[in-house]
């Protein structure tokens, strides 16, 4: 009975041991869902700047300047896993011109480090 004792002992011990170092490789890490994104909204035809034209969340202003902020979020992840793609689509909208979207894929973006940003310069929407 006593090596029998002894025996699951050992066994409960390394289980424990396994599950520590395995918890030891593992971390609590900030992932990027979108980063920093800025740029300028254009009437196409006549080449001014759109005010107030709605991009994701928020809106440009008289020099058709707009920034959407970065969005972050927290995920537990084992050591050595890659970090996730990132897929990026906001609406640009305002009345009487067409929508378009703000587009844009990174295989392993979701990585990337706090205060990541994207410049998408000049967009130009027609109007309807």
């Amino acid at each position: 009975k006593t090596m029998m004792t002894f025996y699951f002992r050992k066994t409960i011990l390394l289980v424990f041991l396994i599950l520590v170092s395995y918890s030891l490789q593992s971390c609590w890490v900030s992932r990027c869902k979108r980063p920093q994104i800025t740029g300028y909204i254009y009437d196409f035809e006549s080449n001014k700047p759109i005010n107030n034209c709605k991009v994701g969340e928020t809106f440009s202003n008289t020099k058709g300047y707009f920034v959407l902020n970065e969005k972050r979020y927290h995920q537990f992840t084992l050591w050595g896993f890659e970090a996730p793609m990132l897929m990026v689509n906001e609406k640009i909208e305002k009345e009487d011109y067409e929508q378009k979207n703000i587009e844009f894929m990174n295989p392993h973006g979701g990585g990337a480090k706090k205060g990541a940003q994207h410049n998408v310069d000049t967009i130009y929407l027609k109007k309807l």
